[in-house]
């Protein structure tokens, strides 16, 4: 556990991902996708990234099978990530606490505990949104693409950083 800030008004801490957080950390997801990504995607990108049918089965087990975190705010999950061995699969802040470093702690623990497993450097397939926020922590591009996903082009970046 890791204590974001020595306010005590506001305990907010890291732990990892248990099975009673998906419902928390799916609704997190569909919501930061539909408020902080729209800026940069279409509407209709916005609901085939973020469905509202998402099968909570297969999002439970591969957060299970990655290394998962979840940022907690009086017992609120505000943000989370994984990663699949050398791979950021998912980072996403609570819309109404963006910009309140909880990113930023949460990639620093993913990052640490990726070199402590022997690896080299991390990738991602970064979002337009995102991109500013991961060159800002030293990852570059390697390259930008367009992904298809129910015909419907997706623009991000294969972006890597070096530990």
């Amino acid at each position: 556990i890791m204590i974001i800030g020595n306010d005590f008004e506001v305990i907010m801490y890291i732990r990892n991902y248990q099975k009673s957080d998906l419902k928390s950390v799916i609704f997190l997801f569909r919501e930061t996708v539909h408020s902080i990504n729209s800026k940069d995607y279409t509407q209709e990108q916005v609901k085939i990234w973020a469905p509202e049918n998402i099968d909570e089965k297969s999002w439970h087990l591969s957060l299970l099978n990655h290394y998962t975190l979840v940022a907690i705010d009086k017992e609120k999950i505000v943000g989370f990530v994984d990663l699949d061995e050398n791979y950021v699969d998912r980072l996403y802040v609570a819309k109404d606490y963006q910009r309140q470093k909880i990113a930023t702690r949460l990639m620093d623990k993913i990052e640490n505990y990726a070199k402590k497993q022997g690896q080299i450097s991390l990738y991602s397939h970064v979002s337009i949104t995102a991109k500013k926020f991961f060159l800002d922590r030293g990852y570059i591009v390697n390259k930008e693409q367009y992904v298809e996903k129910q015909n419907i082009l997706f623009k991000n970046y294969v972006m890597e950083k070096f530990l």
